[in-house]
């Protein structure tokens, strides 16, 4: 290879390995926001150590470099989401962070759950035709290296209960929901409260659901939607027997 082409080759490796960060407060606490050329690589709230505890010195090929402001607008919007006065963040992502094929899957998997719904582990393991690896699902999801953006706090258990968000931080899965309108409620562990939202299983005729609706209530989470619009902006229709148009769930 020429010179010139094996410096012009260099230069360009050097581009792909940095990721600028920048650290800003937030009503969560501490988050740090890192970013290379492709997009967002990580979203991390910060341990109590600060950021020389962030993963981002751990992560393998990457030069850290401060940012000095072109990360504003990421801050920006992500504030403006914690404040509730956003519903999306449509940010490019580097799924750089991921640790295998399976694991990018499942983050993309998850990002496709939309705001105000909620999703379960066994249910991102149908979509992804591995239904037998919901511990995998749960696995790749602890270590999502771009939380809230892929939002796993909207992906809980088979029966509701909120696990896994963040090694061990329920409390920031149960703030999160409850900011998107999903209510919870606390009898034994912190659980979404299912007799309050909307529910859909996959079915030819697309129909979403009340809670009263047979025993759907009583039956592994499809999907969850804290508002009928919610639902239906996915494309489903009010089931023709509960009538959810009809009879809609207070908000």
């Amino acid at each position: 290879m020429p010179r010139r082409q094996r410096l012009v080759a260099r230069l360009a490796d050097l581009r792909t390995r940095i990721l600028g960060y920048r650290v800003f407060p937030s009503s969560l606490g501490p988050i740090l926001i890192a970013r290379s050329e492709h997009g967002v690589a990580l979203v991390e709230y910060l341990p109590r150590e600060g950021v020389s505890a962030s993963r981002l010195f751990r992560m393998a090929g990457v030069e850290a470099e401060e940012d000095r402001g072109d990360l504003e607008g990421l801050q920006r919007d992500l504030l403006e989401y914690l404040d509730g006065r956003r519903t999306r963040l449509d940010w490019p992502l580097d799924f750089r962070g991921a640790r295998s094929d399976f694991e990018r899957a499942v983050l993309e998997a998850t990002a496709a759950v939309p705001y105000g719904a909620v999703a379960s582990y066994t249910g991102i393991a149908s979509d992804l035709g591995k239904p037998a690896a919901v511990r995998a699902v749960a696995q790749a999801l602890r270590h999502n290296p771009l939380p809230i953006v892929v939002p796993c706090h909207r992906i809980v258990g088979s029966r509701g209960d909120l696990v896994g968000y963040a090694g061990s931080r329920i409390t920031l899965k149960e703030q999160l929901l409850e900011l998107e309108g999903v209510p919870t409620h606390h009898a034994r562990t912190p659980t979404i409260a299912r007799n309050a939202l909307y529910h859909y299983e996959p079915n030819p005729s697309r129909e979403y659901c009340l809670p009263t609706c047979g025993d759907i209530a009583r039956r592994p989470i499809g999907l969850l939607f804290a508002r009928r619009a919610q639902a239906e902006a996915r494309g489903l229709v009010p089931c023709t027997s509960c009538h959810p148009d009809l009879h809609p769930l207070p908000e």
